[in-house]
This record gives structure tokens, sequence and C-alpha cells, in this order.
């Protein structure tokens, strides 16, 4: 059972669920600009399929679907343009935050849990060759994809003492000693990101941040922590991927991450978890397809059973 304070925060935390993506095309030669993203609340969990947004040689999409109950993130995003002047701007990105508030049961007065989120992402198109600057302006590419997961909770603090007061050092502002505080605030955090930036300039014409290459990365991801039991544990989770080409006029990036993220919980024997949300973090149980996948699956089905009702008739 929630306490009252469990269910207060875990109805903050439901509000901070979120989904959210957004395209941008601009053809800066024919002053052409388009924008397209998701709508307000952000409590849709799939862009409905491929989205698209052109402007004349200029095109960004995404194709993005989660579910938070069972713990997926994927997307595919990408972005394109052609030409002669580097003057063009196209920008692809989708993002899911979820919080929820858990509660590990069991006898003992700790145990040990695993977050793990595992992740599957290949980018391609990176990279730039010198040429001239135009009109003073930057030039740059970027591709970025990361994960993250926070646990965060309350713990009776052992060095607490309630004779403990603060210290008024005048204009240097008020000191209480970690003996004044009742109870200490935890936070374990683990994640994994992927960034490259290749930009106009420096002594070789171009330059890059990060080391993102154009291949593919999985792996896991593992957060494991000794908790408290029977205490609110706030988990936050937070993917992104995302494509940026700026005053470019060639450039082709693509980020697919259709078979990432999955997260898991796993507990040790004789203990379970309550979600607020009824979240499972069911972990790399299955691949999830995509929903026009889902879709054409169904409309096979329905074909195999009226063949099979007619046969019968």
């Amino acid at each position: 059972m929630f306490t009252l304070l469990g269910v207060l925060c875990a109805s903050t935390a439901h509000a901070e669920t979120s989904f959210s993506w957004g395209l941008s095309a601009e053809e800066h030669t024919t002053s052409t600009w388009n924008y397209l993203h998701a709508d307000a609340p952000y409590d849709v969990f799939t862009t409905g399929g491929v989205r698209t947004l052109t402007s004349g040689v200029v095109s960004a999409s995404v194709n993005a679907w989660g579910d938070p109950v069972t713990g997926f993130f994927k997307s595919i995003t990408e972005v394109h343009m052609s030409g002669d002047t580097p003057v063009n701007i196209a920008d692809s990105y989708v993002a899911m935050n979820v919080s929820d508030v858990i509660r590990v049961n069991g006898a003992s007065p700790t145990t040990t849990v695993s977050f793990t989120l595992d992740y599957d992402a290949t980018l391609s198109g990176l990279g730039m060759t010198p040429f001239p600057r135009y009109n003073e302006v930057s030039h740059f590419m970027q591709a970025w994809s990361d994960r993250s997961v926070v646990l965060t909770y309350e713990t009776e603090n052992p060095s607490y003492d309630p004779s403990a007061t603060c210290i008024d050092w005048g204009s240097d502002g008020i000191y209480c000693p970690p003996e004044t505080e009742k109870m200490l605030t935890v936070r374990e955090a683990a994640g994994k990101g992927f960034f490259r930036e290749w930009a106009l300039g420096g002594p070789d014409g171009v330059y890059s941040n990060g080391d993102a290459e154009n291949r593919n990365y999985s792996g896991q991801v593992t957060l494991t922590a000794v908790v408290p039991t029977n205490v609110n544990i706030r988990v936050d989770l937070n993917f992104y991927n995302g494509l940026t080409c700026f005053h470019l006029a060639n450039c082709n990036l693509v980020n697919d991450s259709s078979h990432s993220d999955y997260v898991g919980l796993d507990l040790e024997d004789g203990f379970t978890f309550n979600s607020a949300h009824g979240y499972q973090y069911m972990g790399k149980v299955a691949a999830v397809p995509e929903p026009s996948t889902l879709t054409l699956m169904g409309m096979g089905l329905l074909t195999v059973f009226a063949m099979h009702r007619r046969r019968k008739m």
C-alpha cells in the first residue's frame, strides 16, 4: 500500500510522463520554412507512423513509438537535403520521459535492485569535407542518442542530531551541517549517450566533437543499487534521439533506433515491487514491431480467419 504522500508523489510523476517529437525543414534559397511537432499534453506515445516534412530539397522525418507500461522506446529519425548553397536547415527529434514511484516489498530493510536499459542504435551519414563558408554563418551537423535512469528516495540520516543547529555566517549565508538533516536524499543514476558534431572551421577546414561514428551501437546500461524496502522510490527514465543539419547544402543523416530501448527491473528472490501507474519494466522479453506492422499482421490474421470460415461453410 502506498502512503498518502506516495500517492501524491505518484500523481505528480504521472503528469511528467511524456512523449514529444518535432520536425523542421527550411529551404532558405526559396524562403520556404515548415515546422511540425507533437501537440500538448504529449500523452500519445506514438507519432502515428512516419511523419515527414518537406521544403523543396529539404526534408525531415520521424517514426517513433513507445510504451511506458511494458517499458520500451523506439524511433527512426532522418534529415536530408541536397543542393549547391550551404544555407538550408533540417531537424528531427523525439523524446520520451517517464516518471514513476515504486515500492519494493520484502522482509529485510534493504535489497538490491537492478534497472536495465537495452539499446540498439545505428547512425549513418556523419562526416564533412571542407567548403567555403557562406556569409560568415555557422555550418554543422549533429547526431545524438541518449538514455538514462535515475532513482531518488529519502532515508533516515544516521548522523542526525536533534540538538544540532545551523550556523549564521552573516553575509556568507547560513550553513547547516549534515547532522541537522533528519532525512537524506539519495540519488542513483546511470546512462549512455552517443554524440557527434561535424562543423566547418579549424586548421583542417573541419572539426568534430564527440566520438560517435557511422555504425551500430548496442549494449545495456545497468543501474544496480541497494535500496530500502517499503519506501517511495522515484524513477525517472529519459530517452532522446535527434539529428540536425544546419546551414548545409548536402546532408543525409539517419538514426535507426527501431530496435531500442527496453527497460527492465530485476529484483532479488523473495522481493516484489509496486508501481504507482502499473508500469511493469519487462525488459527485452520480445521484439516489438512498429504500429504499422501490427496493423498488417492484424489484417493478415483476419484474412486467415475469413478463409478458414469459408472452408467450414
